[in-house]
């Protein structure tokens, strides 16, 4: 049995033979795909094909076509299961706190509240993990607003907050200038997180959703290592260098869901 047979199948409503189907799919990660969630996919593309041709011009060819999307590194990162996503884009995350933020530590990270540090790591992580948790679910979406605006009105009112409530006594007392170059840090460093969550989002044209809560995540991940990393606690730094980053990312990724409906 080919990848072929299988397409066809979901085009015609033919019945597979079991054994010869579970052969194939152990070692074709596309077809594989095809079947996962009750083969929705499989399914929804046999759909598709069935409206846009009369039957007697469907084709292995023109499902082919269909799929064509469907192959590559890409589609294997799409296909993987949801845990192990999410859990793979955490990673680029934890490095970028690690190398952003605990190896070039702020000035004054001595002088930093233990307590504040602990409550601080310990909230942006577990809203970044929620926002990635609630992304990459494969629960029904029944996508009411604040399913998804409660974590993105979140990650932009905290690092807000966070500019009238510096740090230490150096910080207090700091200037506004610098504000470009830490917007840049943080979004150079936050910009592997985007890419992977590119990578492994199986929408081809994001929802509303999806973009709320990419720049949820990603506008906590680079306010939680702008805080480790950068002393300025005053206002309007903060505002235009720190807090800003999760209005950008929003606004890159909804243009990033423009183009693809384009």
């Amino acid at each position: 049995m080919d990848c072929s047979q299988i397409r066809d199948a979901f085009v015609s409503g033919a019945r597979l033979p079991d054994e010869q189907r579970d052969a194939h799919l152990a070692n074709c990660p596309q077809c594989q795909a095809l079947f996962e969630r009750d083969a929705e996919l499989g399914r929804s593309l046999a759909v598709q094909a069935s409206v846009a041709l009369p039957v007697a011009e469907l084709s292995f060819a023109r499902f082919e076509r269909e799929l064509a999307h469907e192959t590559g590194l890409r589609a294997w990162l799409r296909s993987r299961p949801s845990r192990l996503r999410f859990t793979l884009v955490l990673l680029p995350v934890l490095l970028a706190v690690v190398a952003g933020g605990l190896f070039r530590q702020r000035a004054d990270f001595a002088e930093y509240p233990a307590l504040r540090i602990v409550l601080l790591l310990s909230v942006y992580f577990v809203a970044i993990a929620l926002a990635f948790a609630k992304e990459f679910s494969e629960l029904p979406r029944p996508a009411p607003l604040q399913d998804y605006l409660g974590l993105l009105c979140f990650a932009l009112a905290v690092p807000t907050l966070a500019g009238f409530a510096p740090a230490t006594e150096a910080s207090r007392h700091a200037y506004p200038g610098g504000a470009l170059g830490c917007f840049g840090y943080g979004a150079a460093l936050t910009l592997p997180i985007a890419l992977s969550l590119w990578a492994f989002d199986r929408d081809d044209q994001p929802s509303l959703r999806t973009v709320c809560l990419s720049a949820a995540a990603l506008g906590l991940s680079a306010n939680l290592l702008l805080e480790l990393h950068c002393a300025n606690g005053n206002p309007t730094h903060v505002l235009l260098g720190h807090a800003s980053l999760g209005l950008a990312w929003l606004l890159i990724w909804a243009t990033v869901r423009g183009l693809s409906r384009a």
